[in-house]
């Protein structure tokens, strides 16, 4: 089939476009053609990207590249099926072609940002005959706020690349890690007390955050011992570096998005064969997980954190790291999310 897919999400600029580009990929990969409309740049892809003009404005961003791609639909003309992305959705009135509203997730700015966009969400969602969400919650939610029917929204969470993410050699001092966005809202400024917490107890540690946000700079400047900070680096050497760490950490709290979510990073984790600590809430959980996954309430989530880790020694970190990476080998893999996108781009 001839697939086009529409986006407003600058593609190739963080990790939040990897979703895209694999399920993409992988359409192409079980014989589909895919033409990707959006901004930013694709390298080494197997689809074909057509790169879209952007306003550096915020809150101007989806509607420059909503006016853009107007400009253009009679490309989309020979197209069976077109996914659009909910920011943009307003294009779907402008295209006569089956339609799914891929939403990977609500708007999840704060103040003015976010009132101008949940109408917009909700107008999407209404407008929507089929539509994909990331994680059960999401689906639920979207039903409980607009009335969709569930039957008419396809689950398709985060994977992981398990031949770029691998499980390596892991020993000596506990080696925590945190990847992604690194802003305030996201709960990271609690990560190095952690790392305080284990030193406090006489355990060696050290604690590594890699990406770009508006919490960076003040964690460079925390001068704790066996703490490293970076900006974002690409995602070979992102999944290098995961191969070598133990822990992965979960700080997002508990809200309206981080509830409904699947972390890309979680997947990361658990292919790279790390055990995860986190939060407690729907968005971190995992049905059936191992003790490879240890949530805990945000009230509690340094000191519990702390304590299980300094209950584990290396052959029982070993252990674990290991069933963490055979979960993900069964469970994670982007060809699971690939399936459910084609089944609904079929039928």
């Amino acid at each position: 089939m001839k697939i086009v897919w529409l986006s407003s999400r600058f593609l190739g600029g963080d990790l939040s476009s990897t979703t895209q580009i694999q399920l993409a990929n992988g359409l192409v990969g079980k014989g589909h053609s895919v033409d990707f409309y959006s901004p930013g740049k694709s390298v080494g892809n197997k689809f074909t990207h057509h790169p879209i003009e952007r306003s550096n404005t915020r809150g101007f961003q989806a509607s420059s590249v909503a006016k853009q791609l107007s400009k253009r639909l009679n490309e989309f003309e020979n197209a069976d099926v077109i996914l659009i992305d909910w920011p943009i959705f307003q294009l779907a009135k402008l295209v006569d072609k089956p339609v799914i509203l891929m939403d990977r997730s609500p708007p999840a700015d704060k103040g003015v940002f976010s009132k101008l966009q949940w109408p917009k969400w909700n107008k999407a969602w209404a407008k929507a005959f089929r539509g994909a969400v990331v994680s059960e919650a999401h689906r639920q939610f979207v039903f409980d706020y607009t009335q969709t029917p569930k039957a008419s929204m396809g689950v398709i969470p985060a994977g992981v690349d398990l031949q770029l993410f691998q499980h390596g050699e892991k020993d000596g001092p506990i080696r925590m890690v945190y990847h992604g966005r690194v802003d305030v809202n996201r709960g990271v400024m609690s990560l190095p007390m952690i790392l305080a917490g284990l030193q406090a107890q006489g355990i060696e540690a050290s604690l590594h955050i890699h990406g770009s946000g508006d919490a960076v700079k003040r964690l460079q400047n925390i001068g704790l011992e066996g703490l490293e900070v970076t900006e974002a680096i690409p995602q070979d050497e992102v999944a290098e570096l995961l191969s070598k760490y133990d822990v992965g950490l979960l700080p997002m709290p508990e809200n309206k998005v981080w509830n409904l979510a699947s972390p890309l990073k979680r997947s990361e984790y658990l292919g790279s064969g790390l055990v995860i600590c986190g939060i407690d809430h729907e968005g971190h959980r995992i049905k059936d997980s191992g003790n490879w996954l240890q949530l805990f309430t945000q009230t509690e989530f340094i000191s519990k954190t702390v304590s299980w880790l300094q209950s584990l020694d290396r052959q029982l970190l070993t252990a674990l790291q290991k069933e963490s990476r055979a979960y993900a080998e069964e469970n994670l893999s982007w060809s699971h999310s690939v399936d459910v996108l084609e089944s609904m781009i079929l039928s």
